[in-house]
């Protein structure tokens, strides 16, 4: 088993207002809609970029480096 297959998923749908977007949530037996604030953190250089994710995520930052991680299978 993986060790993410524990927690709770996101997939975005749709942005809505400004700073709030929707999305998907599911995990274990639940699955439901939620709308989130934006994540306020921007990157660092010139460009500033966004954060793609929800406030409060638990991951990384969607312009930080992606950490490999470990194979399901095999």
């Amino acid at each position: 088993m993986c060790a993410h297959e524990d927690s709770e998923h996101y997939g975005l749908l749709d942005d809505l207002e400004y700073g709030t977007a929707l999305w998907f949530r599911w995990g274990g037996t639940h699955a439901d809609l939620v709308v989130l604030p934006d994540c306020p953190v921007t990157g660092p250089g010139p460009d500033r970029e966004g954060c793609c994710l929800f406030a409060d995520h638990t991951e990384q930052h969607t312009w930080e480096d992606i950490v490999e991680e470990a194979s399901c299978t095999g």
